[in-house]
């Protein structure tokens, strides 16, 4: 039986391949969606609650969320997906990994190198998950509009900045520095409550786990999947929309190599489709900063 018991928790434990955020977010949604004057007079769970006030501070409306609601409330179970490499980073995180540089992450740039769409130009806007540790952070960038084939784009001083947040010029990133972002094109009117419903999704996040059991590290350690896992269910939804995702990460040990002998790196990420229907490229220009 030990040995069982210590197979589970190495491969991690049943209760973490299901969402404990989708779940939360449906009881939200239906009563958002079908009962929205009756919020204040019905006895909710606390989690419903908050949700709904995250719906309402960031003035999403509840047209907004009613596609989304046939599609929640057919699922019977939310399974995350399985680790990736960097799921296994944050659930055993190295001990000799050495203390990192302080550093500065940065997204400058952006390429459309070929767009789809030959009559209207593209309105784009990009979204950015840190994970430091094991606590993600949140940044959703401004709408870039009516960017033409051929065209580039610098984001703005605020936009910028990825890591660390809030105003913090270099940070050294603990364990590593995972970062999970998107990339969202609109043709439609859409867009800014694309860019709504990315602002929220962290937030949505920590509000549910912190009524489970915020000290509990291996109830967090699945943080960074639960946040992906609603970006993917509301962001992927809109087939009028593009939608390209990708990841990147660092270990310290591997920040300090890096950034050993020089003070910066510039790299970027290249995302297309060809297909007889659709044909698009776009470039995503990062920069990483020693301090």
């Amino acid at each position: 039986m030990k040995y069982l018991l210590l197979a589970v928790f190495l491969t991690g434990s049943a209760w973490s391949q299901n969402s404990f955020v989708l779940p939360a977010f449906t009881d939200a949604v239906k009563v958002y969606v079908e009962s929205p004057d009756l919020v204040q007079t019905l006895v909710l769970k606390p989690k419903t609650l908050a949700i709904i006030k995250i719906f309402e501070r960031k003035k999403i409306s509840p047209a907004t969320l009613e596609p989304y609601l046939s599609v929640l409330l057919a699922k019977k179970k939310f399974p995350l997906p399985r680790d990736d490499k960097f799921d296994r980073w944050i659930k055993n995180p190295k001990t000799e990994r050495t203390a990192g540089p302080e550093v500065a992450l940065q997204a400058f740039g952006f390429d459309v190198v070929e767009e789809s769409d030959d009559f209207f130009n593209d309105d784009i806007y990009c979204f950015f998950f840190v994970t430091d540790g094991v606590i993600p952070t949140g940044k959703v960038t401004g709408i870039y509009k009516g960017v033409d084939q051929g065209e580039a784009f610098f984001f703005t001083q605020e936009d910028r900045a990825i890591y660390p947040l809030l105003g913090v010029p270099a940070k050294s990133p603990d364990n590593h520095l995972i970062v999970d972002y998107g990339i969202i094109e609109s043709d439609g009117d859409d867009v800014k409550e694309l860019q709504k419903l990315s602002s929220i999704i962290i937030d949505i996040a920590i509000v549910v786990y912190s009524s489970i059991d915020p000290q509990n590290g291996q109830v967090l350690a699945n943080l960074r999947k639960e946040v992906k896992a609603l970006a993917d269910l509301l962001l992927s939804m809109n087939n009028d929309d593009r939608l390209a995702t990708g990841t990147f990460g660092y270990t310290t040990s591997e920040l300090s190599e890096i950034l050993r002998a020089q003070t910066y790196v510039e790299f970027k990420k290249t995302h297309k489709k060809e297909s007889p229907f659709d044909n698009w490229e776009y470039h995503l220009r990062f920069r990483l900063i020693r301090k």
